[in-house]
């Protein structure tokens, strides 16, 4: 009997990174020595390893220069150089020279449970292979309601446990251009009742299903069977950080946007990946100079766009003016081969920009300024990111983003390696915190902001539309029931979709006897999206509270920064108040008119 389950067969050429990593002691004795100046002797009484342990480790570290011998007064100590002392307590990874070792590696996910395995261990075959085999009794399992994950980021989760072999391998790079899916059989015998070729790490699931299609009567030439693996991809939850975070950090403005822009093109070592919601090539063109400067050192550019979600007009106009800046870039010798435009849509409407610097680090730009097609004529927030592990959450976006053809997509899967290598970088403590927000975790936010609120909340939205009442005004409805003393303000500057001017004008009527304020800002345009409550708490992002609202089914889609940091959100509302005068008139006249009532 042959039996036939169906399968996605992946491969792809990979580089392994071979070398022996650093050890947990040889870290811990690199940090002791950089406190003190130790000897052997010490070494060995104060950790309890065996001395050979201690000398081994003394050995390499010092091969590598990160400490030096001492001899004082006829004793022997070792101390950390400057390089071992600096590596150490800066957080960067230790110096490590692998070897690269490329190879081909083939597996194959079976789409009952979900399990995978190495190529070489089943035996693979097409649809026609199956037609033409010889044996008489052939049962296809054809598996319905659902299948397992096959994500860019799952995909390289598991071509990283079939590649790598032992503690002194890693996955170092994919080759995007040889990877290949492919939907398959994986063929299992079964002869005499006994199970053959089925791989020994099968799941008890697998063979349990196995064995029910094998003693089912012959003539069952299909058998359908229910997807009994994960429902859902396992995703790791966004965690905060500890951060420093200082106020030229948060970016508020129009021109500022573009200052920071140029700074960060100007600054970066080798690379920088742009997401822009829309595309202008005219805006690029004006961005050139700079662009082919930092080409001219060294730096390669990928620039992706997300319009998608916005109509199939809008998504052709950037498709087209995608081709235009390709062709721009494809002419200029000076960029051609540094510049890379993408020509598919992620779908997303987040502004992210990620730049490496001349010390190893990241920096990540996280808010609501598309920077390929903005005039920075309107005031936009921007949040500068630091933090390498909160950098390596907007690489992870970015992966999710970008990975939608798996193993092929080669900024998914240099997103990933970034995330991996950022993620082990150890940093102090900051006197702030950062959460990354992600989809309909901005409703999250929201609730909590307005009803965490003691004495002011600020919200600001580009446009006002549909949503706004779920999304923006019930909110704060609720919050000035819970506490009257509570200012509420909630900006916009476009009123959008089926909302007109004059619905605008009858919601701001409405929250003025509700208790709070709706306000239109014309000159300048408000295009920045965020919220601010009371003196420490602050969210930017791409999402327009007032008129939209996150995809259940694709968390990227819109992507924010909350940020707790001792007088953020009082900062921010000076500054929102400078670029609106009008905000700050009407506190005024609301704190006047509270004054009078009281004295009547």
């Amino acid at each position: 009997m042959l039996i036939a389950i169906p399968i996605f067969r992946m491969s792809c050429r990979v580089t392994i990174d071979k070398g022996r990593a650093w050890s947990v002691v040889e870290e811990a004795i690199l940090w002791a020595v950089s406190q003190n100046s130790l000897s052997v002797t010490d070494l060995v009484t104060v950790s309890g390893l065996k001395r050979q342990v201690i000398v081994a480790a003394l050995s390499r570290l010092m091969r590598f220069r990160l400490i030096e011998l001492n001899v004082t007064r006829g004793a022997a100590k070792f101390v950390a150089s400057d390089y071992g002392r600096d590596a150490i307590f800066g957080g960067k990874a230790l110096p490590f020279f692998p070897k690269k070792e490329p190879k081909r590696v083939g597996f194959v996910i079976e789409r009952v449970t979900g399990g995978y395995f190495p190529q070489g261990q089943v035996r693979v075959g097409s649809r026609s292979s199956l037609e033409i085999d010889s044996d008489p009794d052939k049962r296809e399992i054809v598996v319905e309601g659902g299948g397992p994950a096959i994500s860019h980021e799952a995909n390289m989760a598991r071509l990283s446990q079939i590649a790598v072999n032992g503690y002194d391998e890693q996955l170092a790079n994919v080759d995007g251009r040889t990877a290949s899916m492919r939907s398959e059989f994986m063929f299992v015998r079964v002869i005499d009742g006994v199970i053959r070729n089925l791989p020994e790490t099968a799941s008890e699931s697998l063979r349990t299903i196995v064995e029910r299609v094998a003693s089912l009567p012959s003539a069952n030439a299909t058998v359908p069977v229910t997807y009994e693996g994960p429902r859902t991809e396992t995703e790791e939850p966004v965690i905060g950080h500890d951060i420093d975070f200082a106020p030229e950090d948060l970016v508020v403005g129009g021109l500022e946007q573009r200052d920071l822009l140029l700074s960060l093109i100007c600054g970066a070592k080798s690379r920088v990946i742009i997401h822009s919601t829309f595309l202008d090539h005219k805006r690029f063109r004006d961005l050139l100079p700079e662009i082919r400067k930092a080409c001219a050192r060294g730096v390669t550019f990928d620039l992706l766009w997300g319009a998608e979600r916005l109509g199939e007009d809008e998504e052709g106009k950037n498709a087209l003016i995608a081709v235009e800046i390709a062709r721009i870039v494809r002419e200029d010798a000076d960029i051609g081969r540094r510049f890379r435009v993408h020509m598919k849509s992620t779908g997303s409407h987040a502004k992210l920009l990620l730049a490496d610097t001349e010390s190893g680090d990241w920096i990540a730009a996280v808010g609501s300024c598309n920077w390929l097609s903005c005039p920075f004529l309107a005031v936009e927030l921007t949040a500068v990111l630091r933090t390498q592990k909160l950098v390596a959450d907007v690489a992870v976006a970015m992966q999710r983003m970008a990975g939608r053809r798996g193993l092929s997509d080669d900024i998914a899967t240099e997103m990933s390696f970034l995330a991996r290598d950022l993620k082990r970088r150890l940093e102090a403590p900051g006197t702030a915190t950062a959460t990354l927000i992600l989809g309909d975790h901005h409703d999250v936010v929201m609730r909590t902001g307005s009803g965490a609120a003691v004495r002011k909340v600020l919200a600001g939205s580009n446009r006002l539309g549909s949503t706004a009442r779920p999304g923006f005004i019930i909110q704060a409805e609720a919050a000035v029931e819970r506490s009257s003393n509570l200012e509420i303000t909630l900006l916009y500057s476009v009123a959008s979709g089926p909302l007109r001017k004059r619905h605008a004008r009858t919601l701001a009527e409405e929250a003025a006897e509700n208790g709070f304020r709706l306000v239109r800002l014309e000159k300048p345009q408000l295009h920045g999206k965020f919220l601010a409550w009371d003196d420490d708490d602050i969210a930017i992002t791409s999402l327009n509270w007032g008129s939209a609202r996150a995809p259940d089914d694709f968390p990227e889609a819109e992507i924010g920064i909350h940020l707790n940091c001792p007088g953020i959100a009082a900062d921010l509302m000076n500054r929102i108040e400078k670029f609106f005068p009008e905000i700050a008139d009407l506190s005024a006249e609301v704190e006047q008119v509270s004054v009078e009532d009281m004295i009547e």
